[in-house]
């Protein structure tokens, strides 16, 4: 008798759970522009961004226009934020170009601690992925790029701070011979991690 009654129990609580499992769900849409920042107490801080762009635009960010250029920035903690400035072309967006200041307005600019006679690792550009004539992709190697190949994972250093850019997804149209290629699509990680203690 004891059995039978298990077998009821246990069958009304799988019949339950899976019309609970049918329900129609509502749509999670989300867009996320910073992970993990740290409290003010600690002296270690990280943050992360996910950034998504179509073009000159990206969902999450204020948008500063000027010409024909857009500035995207975010607090990253007080006293530091990504600064970001589209590149355009003639038909679209040719890159990104990151960068970090004191302020929002990006009047006070943080200087990396790059050397000023090789290309920055800061600029995503569609080009970093295609051959030097846009004839074939270019092949992305392991590893964290370097000035002269600047690859899909960026490691750039500043006095107290150091930035990651993991570049996750792309589009690139005009992939033609010796045309000028530009991002559809392209999302990225952009990581902060301070490396000493903020006085």
């Amino acid at each position: 008798m004891k059995r039978k009654q298990l077998s009821w129990v246990l069958a009304a609580t799988m019949f339950m759970g899976i019309t609970g499992l049918c329900r129609a769900a509502d749509d999670d849409a989300r867009i996320i522009t910073r992970l993990g920042e740290n409290s003010a107490k600690d002296h270690l801080r990280t943050a992360s961004f996910y950034l998504s762009f179509k073009g000159d635009k990206v969902e999450g960010l204020p948008a500063v226009l000027t010409g024909n250029v857009t500035r995207f920035y975010s607090k990253v903690w007080d006293g530091l934020y990504l600064q970001i400035n589209t590149e355009p072309g003639e038909d679209g967006t040719l890159g990104y170009m990151f960068g970090f200041a004191q302020d929002e307005a990006n009047q006070n600019v943080i200087p990396t601690n790059e050397s000023r006679d090789m290309p920055t690792l800061l600029e995503l550009t569609a080009a970093d992925f295609r051959s030097d004539d846009n004839f074939s992709a270019r092949p992305l190697k392991p590893g964290p790029g370097t000035p002269l190949d600047r690859s899909a994972w960026r490691v750039i250093h500043y006095n107290g701070f150091d930035v990651e850019i993991r570049i996750l997804e792309f589009k690139i149209a005009d992939t033609e011979l010796k045309q000028k290629p530009y991002f559809k699509t392209v999302s990225c990680l952009v990581t902060v991690t301070e490396t000493a203690q903020a006085k």
